[in-house]
């Protein structure tokens, strides 16, 4: 059961990006072939939780306002596109962000569903 951590976000995403790098060193090869269905149902809906952390945090900064969430911006931005707000570069990138992931966790689950009809070994032979 997922539980509310809103005080360890950071944290939690530092995990995830020390369990994906764990994972991604771990998967040039799948010892158990039949493994590889659970895996790629894990890795889908792993998947649909960015797809949402990401609109979550677009509509986050679609919402951030000056003097509220920030104090203005430094002039290291792109000049006449605000950072954050509803026409802010991070908002815009983020919900393509969460597109991208939607659209990529529906082809996770095709490649699951066409491992689904393969008779796998429990060893490689």
């Amino acid at each position: 059961m997922a539980v509310n951590e809103e005080g360890r976000q950071t944290e939690i995403a530092g995990e995830l990006a020390e369990a994906a790098r764990t994972l991604a060193h771990s998967t040039r090869i799948v010892p158990r072939p039949s493994d590889s269905y659970e895996l790629l149902a894990s890795l889908r809906s792993a998947q649909d939780s960015l797809a949402q952390v990401y609109a979550q945090l677009a509509a986050w900064h679609e919402a951030a306002a000056d003097g509220t969430h920030y104090n203005g911006e430094d002039d290291h931005g792109t000049p006449g596109l605000p950072a954050v707000g509803p026409d802010g570069q991070a908002t815009g990138l983020l919900n393509l962000a969460a597109a991208s992931a939607a659209t990529t966790a529906d082809l996770v689950a095709r490649a699951h569903a066409a491992n689904a009809v393969v008779r796998w070994f429990d060893e490689v032979k």
